[in-house]
């Protein structure tokens, strides 16, 4: 039986969501323009250009772009592990990530996602098939 499609199906579209988010961060960091104003004379540049000079407004968007790709990332891994062991942990860990993310719509998909792994008939029926087989 096919046990975890719905989830399997959530998971993949909070990671894509995340990997879009990541590179969009890191696009409008990198590409949108900054107006500076220094003794009266206006100065626009972005953050290659500054890059050259200080590379922390550089590194910083960069950051703020790969923790969304690694989440991801992360939902990408747990779902392909869902499929071939599950186990109760890969639902654990989409719940702190989407509790984590949670202000976000691929966040609370995460947070579904791992709630419904957590309530799975594939728990049930595990548990009824191993306590029917105990020998007294």
């Amino acid at each position: 039986m096919n046990y975890f499609k719905t989830e399997k199906i959530l998971i993949i579209i909070g990671a894509i969501g995340f990997m879009l988010m990541g590179l969009g961060i890191w696009v409008i960091g990198n590409y949108i323009p900054l107006e500076f104003d220094i003794n009266g004379n206006n100065f626009t540049v972005n953050y290659w250009d500054i890059a050259r000079v200080s590379m922390s407004g550089y590194w910083l968007w960069g950051i703020f772009g790969a923790i969304p790709c690694v989440i991801g990332l992360i939902g990408f891994v747990c779902r392909r592990f869902l499929s071939s062991n599950p186990k109760k942990g890969w639902g654990v860990i989409l719940i702190i990530l989407g509790v984590i993310s949670v202000f976000s719509l691929v966040g609370v998909l995460y947070l579904v996602a791992g709630i419904m792994i957590m309530k799975n008939k594939y728990w049930l029926q595990k548990t009824a098939v191993n306590e029917g087989l105990k020998v007294d």
